[in-house]
Order: structure tokens, then sequence, then C-alpha cells
């Protein structure tokens, strides 16, 4: 599906449920153990939480960064909205964020959970731009085209001025 030239693939839940499971068993396979996850507010959020779930760790944080105004439009550079809600002081933290497509916001997260005193850090992210500098130690798949998670199905549609009509086709078909 096209929409403003850009190439754009929804995600089903099933999809992402498939992705963070295939991500878990690579995490395990490195044999990394997180004490807390930190979610990257707003991709992070919902991804994060399903970890959580998989992983057994009760402990989530949150950090909030804003960059994108809309489909493919940022800032100058990423804003933190959200300073560390937990502490990470002398703990392990996996980090985790939806798409990292310029990997400035990740690095401004690892830069400030670094400041903060954690004492190893990985980070997770479900997509990952291959134009990106920066690359999260765990991803699922490179890709080129905007993704589109299932919790963000209104906001796109509006963005894109697909109207209620096609929203309604996508739901029916995820």
């Amino acid at each position: 599906m096209e929409g403003n030239n850009i190439e754009i693939e929804y995600i089903s839940w099933k999809h992402l449920h498939l992705a963070l499971i295939m991500l878990v068993k690579d995490m395990i396979s490195t044999r990394f153990r997180p004490d807390i996850i930190y979610a990257i507010i707003k991709g992070g959020l919902i991804p994060a939480r399903i970890l959580s779930d998989l992983l057994g760790i009760d402990e989530i944080g949150f950090i909030g960064v804003k960059f994108y105004k809309g489909i493919n439009t940022r800032d100058a550079r990423p804003e933190l909205t959200l300073p560390p809600t937990m502490s990470v002081r002398d703990k392990k933290v996996l980090i985790v964020d939806d798409v990292v497509d310029s990997g400035r916001t990740l690095q401004l997260v690892i830069e400030e959970l670094t400041r903060y005193g954690a004492k190893e850090i990985k980070s997770l992210a479900i997509f990952v731009k291959p134009w990106s500098p920066v690359y999260p130690d765990y991803f699922y798949k490179e890709t080129n085209k905007w993704i589109v998670f299932p919790w963000e199905l209104a906001e796109t549609s509006k963005e894109l001025n697909l109207g209620k009509d096609s929203l309604g086709e996508r739901l029916c078909h995820l």
C-alpha cells in the first residue's frame, strides 16, 4: 500500500507477538537478562509490556522522547519529554522501542540512562531502518517501509487522510 509516496506495512497483533517471541529467544541465546525494561514513550510502551510478560520481569520504567512530528517528518533533534521514571543505578537495562530510524532517539536514551548509573544497557527494537547509523542489540527486521502497528491505526489513518472506511477495512484484515 502506498500513502503520500511512502510504502507502508501494517503489522498485526499476531505478527507483533511472533516478532517479540523471536527477539526474546535471541536475547536468551546471548545470556542477557535485564533487571529492568525501559520503554521509550510512546512506541516502546506496548512492546515493553509484552516483553515484561514474556521475560517475567516486573520492573518497567519509562522515558519520553519526542522526535517525529508526523509520518516521515521529524524535529531537528530528539527532545527528552519525560526523564527516567525508575532508578537504573547498578542495573542491567533493556531499552525498548518500536522502530529505530535515525538512531538519534536511541542514542539519547542510552546517554541518559548511562548518566543515571545503569550497569549494563542493551537495546531492542522491532524494526530498524537500513540507513540508521545506530543498530539496536536486538531487532526483528530491517525495513525501509513506514511501519504501522496495531495500536496506531487511527493515528496513521488520520495522518494519511484515509478516512473511517479505510480504517475499518484495515481493522478487519489484521
